[in-house]
């Protein structure tokens, strides 16, 4: 037979003060799924300025949850022939977004926009490209302008991804911290609120 061994009041009411605060804080996670009109290979080329392989430089900045790189364009099948463009996607996938992308991912991307300034999630996309949609781009549309033999021009934006890395780590700690610290609290304040009780 098993015994049960009983918990201190303070304890239980301790670890149940502590919890709600990791709950408030920390918050529970919403899911929300990327939902798109599927487009075939046809609309999405109708519907798209850009369609070219890119190679990510680095990052500029942020704004409304998407973020904006300094990209390179390599191969061009339709749209603007520039060597560099600034490129935004949503990081979160979940809005639809092609996520983060670290410095040096290349992409063929399928995007809106122009004069330089270019945006695309996964509902550009099409959804009948089939295994080699390179060959079936130049099928469709002749031959892609190559453009990979030109020098790159240096981007008129600094590049702060290293420094967001390196933030990072110290906005995990910030935060652990403020969760120590209040559970420190409540701990302090339920023993000397016990105490007062006794």
């Amino acid at each position: 037979m098993s015994q049960v061994i009983p918990v201190p009041r303070r304890w239980a009411l301790l670890v149940a003060l502590a919890a709600a605060l990791v709950l408030t804080l920390v918050g529970a996670p919403v899911a929300h799924a990327c939902s798109c009109d599927p487009r075939t290979f046809e609309e999405a080329v109708e519907g798209t300025d850009l369609i070219a392989d890119i190679t990510i430089q680095h990052r500029i900045d942020g704004t409304d949850g998407g973020t904006t790189y300094y990209a390179a364009v390599d191969t061009v099948w339709q749209g603007e022939t520039s060597r560099t463009i600034e490129f935004s996607t949503e990081e979160a996938i979940a809005s639809c977004g092609l996520g983060e992308l670290e410095d040096g991912t290349s992409l063929l991307v399928w995007a809106s926009g122009a004069d330089g300034q270019y945006s695309s999630s996964w509902c550009a996309l099409p959804v009948d490209a089939g295994p080699d949609v390179r060959a079936r781009l130049t099928q469709e549309l002749g031959s892609p302008a190559d453009l990979s033999d030109q020098p790159i021009p240096r981007s008129e934006h600094p590049a702060p991804f290293s420094t967001r890395k390196a933030a990072l780590p110290l906005a995990i700690l910030a935060g652990a911290g403020v969760l120590v610290a209040g559970a420190g609290g409540i701990a302090v304040g339920a023993v000397l609120l016990l105490r007062r009780r006794r």
